[in-house]
């Protein structure tokens, strides 16, 4: 599984990479045009937000893997070791409850926008929601990959 894992990884981290670049090329184009040209392209800012979404969307797995997010360790420094490893497999437990809903339903939100079309670019919002289950997905895999090492007992390696 370890090498299925740092693909899924690499896709991700390859996704976030791709997207902020793509962002900071829209938004170059659009600064170029403002301040040289008469006219801005009419859409590069929502692409810009399109790309944006989808950084955030592909960087949530990069850093639940990386372990970048904030954790409140409050509770844990005044619990015994087996105490502090239960919580901690109670709150992947409901990280992934909540990555399966998120996903469920992000699921319904894409096909109900399947028929609508963003004002600048024309293209179908369900491309734009599926950066939701994305992040579900990212949320779900990663999450289940911490639980494993929580149940086995080991600490993930830094990437």
């Amino acid at each position: 599984m370890k090498p299925t894992i740092r693909k899924v990884y690499k896709l991700f981290a390859t996704g976030a990479l791709l997207s902020l670049g793509s962002m900071i090329i829209v938004v170059g184009i659009q600064v170029f045009t403002r301040f040289l040209l008469e006219t801005t392209p009419h859409w590069t800012e929502e692409a810009a937000r399109i790309f944006f979404i989808y950084s955030v969307a592909f960087g949530t797995g990069t850093g639940i893997r990386n372990g970048d997010f904030i954790r409140l360790n409050l509770i844990g420094k005044y619990l015994s070791p087996p105490a502090e490893r239960f919580l901690d497999l109670v709150t992947d437990l409901v990280i992934v409850a909540f990555s399966v809903i998120l996903i469920i339903h992000s699921l319904r939100f894409v096909r109900l926008g399947m028929d609508e079309q963003s004002p600048a670019l024309e293209i179908s919002m369900g491309f734009v929601f599926v950066s939701l289950v994305v992040i579900g997905l990212a949320i779900f895999i990663f999450t289940l990959e911490n639980l494993s090492n929580t149940i086995k007992g080991t600490i993930h390696p830094k990437l």
